[in-house]
């Protein structure tokens, strides 16, 4: 700088050079940090609890949720963090899913904590999921989701039952509880959530467990015994080869749902249709077996949810059986049931529902009844059938079959159509009030060894009476 500049412009512009390399450096820094911040504010996600006040509320109730953040892992990363005011402080959001009616409500946290009042609901079951949206400090976080159950006000909400029709699926059944329906059986948990099944499709390996997956096995073929398939969502069916081993199916919901082409005549689209035509190589449909167990599980698309073959035994409790879409092409002949007997079957308390109802595109096709048993592979004897809701299906034969058919390969066996026990069954009469085309029941023969027939009612509460 020359000399001859004063002194007071010097210093002038010693400040103007200082100011002009100082604050893009500031600039700079001022960056740097909010970057880091930023990093810093993704790293530290907090955990979000959930907590319903009740599990199971009426329609004319509103649910409380209560909400809370747990900020441990956030506060070893960063300790002097935590002490600001607003580290718990933002909103949380409260997914409502279930009953085709999607809701959404919001509330603020303070302190990291939230109490919320859900809308009030129509019947069903819905999922609940809090999100907690991050603030400047912490990232965005979900909790678990957590199963809200709506019933209906008076008796039936009282009873805790998901629907308020007496007889019916998910309502009460006139013994305390409530008949199995899409609100209490299957997983515990969204499809969504769960992880898909990698193993094999044959079971080789004694005591085997599938738990909640999502199985997208066209056959699970048990060959080994002790297999167990639970709170899990399988798009197949389960057959048993090498002789009897055991297995349990618990808690879960088979879709065993065929992809078919469009009828032959243009009737129908291409589409999923009901397992079960034997033109199309589908009979792995539903469970097939002896010697196992199914509890609280749903299934549907299958010409017969579950056989129970001889010898036997077999276990069907507390699940709910229906869905019978069967392909309507001239070529399909299948017969369906929800379930069909041979030896040794207890089928306590269940809802049974063969619901295909047409069109009748052949002689063949259609459901012959809720439950069925024929004598084509063995005598038809040592059946319980206890507490059951037979759903009225007026495209079927009857609801149900004793066990004494006449004209199969068996039905001259002395022991068959013995030892078979109907009590304390529920027959919804249905539009007819017959609750089939034809009957209640038939086949059931009064007479022969063993045979009870016993607290068997319609949905009016009037006695049913068997027929041979």
């Amino acid at each position: 700088m020359s000399p001859n500049i004063p002194i007071s412009r010097r210093a002038l512009s010693i400040l103007v050079l200082l100011v002009l390399v100082v604050l893009p450096l500031q600039g700079s820094i001022e960056g740097a940090r909010s970057a880091s911040a930023e990093t810093d504010r993704s790293a530290r996600t907090p955990k979000v609890f959930m907590k319903l006040d009740k599990h199971r509320v009426t329609t004319k109730q509103r649910a409380k949720v209560k909400v809370a953040l747990s900020v441990h892992a956030a506060r070893s990363q960063e300790r002097g963090t935590t002490r600001s005011a607003g580290f718990g402080r933002g909103v949380v959001k409260i997914a409502i899913k279930g009953g085709k009616q999607d809701k959404q409500v919001s509330a603020k946290l303070v302190r990291g904590k939230a109490k919320v009042r859900l809308p009030k609901l129509r019947r069903g079951v819905y999922q609940v999921r809090a999100t907690f949206l991050g603030n400047a400090l912490l990232g965005k976080a979900r909790s678990q989701v957590r199963t809200l159950r709506v019933v209906g006000a008076g008796a039936a909400g009282a009873a805790g039952c998901a629907s308020a029709t007496p007889y019916a699926p998910d309502g009460p059944d006139g013994r305390g509880g409530c008949f199995p329906g899409t609100a209490n059986t299957g997983p515990k948990a969204p499809a969504s959530s769960m992880a898909t099944y990698n193993g094999s499709c044959t079971i080789t390996a004694a005591n085997t467990v599938i738990d909640s997956k999502v199985v997208n096995c066209r056959t699970i073929d048990v060959r080994a015994s002790g297999f167990v398939l639970k709170n899990s969502y399988l798009n197949g069916g389960i057959v048993q080869s090498n002789g009897s081993p055991s297995f349990t199916v618990q808690d879960s919901f088979i879709d065993s749902g065929v992809q078919y082409p469009a009828c032959s005549n243009g009737s129908c689209p291409a589409g999923k249709y009901a397992c079960g035509d034997t033109g199309n190589a589908t009979t792995d449909c539903g469970v097939t077996g002896s010697n196992f167990t199914i509890l609280r599980t749903e299934i549907i698309n299958s010409n017969r949810a579950a056989y129970c073959e001889a010898p036997g035994p077999c276990l069907i409790r507390d699940s709910y059986f229906h869905g019978t879409n069967l392909w309507p092409d001239a070529s399909n002949e299948a017969h369906a049931s929800s379930v069909r007997e041979e030896q040794n079957l207890t089928l306590r308390h269940n809802s049974l529902h063969c619901s295909y109802t047409g069109p009748f595109v052949n002689g063949e096709i259609g459901c012959s009844a809720d439950l069925t048993g024929y004598a084509d592979f063995a005598p038809i004897k040592n059946n319980t059938v206890d507490g059951n809701l037979f759903v009225a299906s007026p495209g079927s034969a009857f609801c149900a079959y004793g066990g004494a058919t006449t004209g199969k390969p068996y039905s001259g066996d002395p022991t068959n159509g013995t030892n078979q026990k109907f009590t304390n069954n529920v027959f919804q009469r249905g539009s007819n009030r017959k609750c089939s085309s034809y009957g209640p029941v038939t086949n059931f023969d009064k007479s022969r060894s063993g045979n009870v027939w016993s607290g068997n009612i319609w949905d009016d509460g009037s006695a049913v009476t068997p027929s041979n």
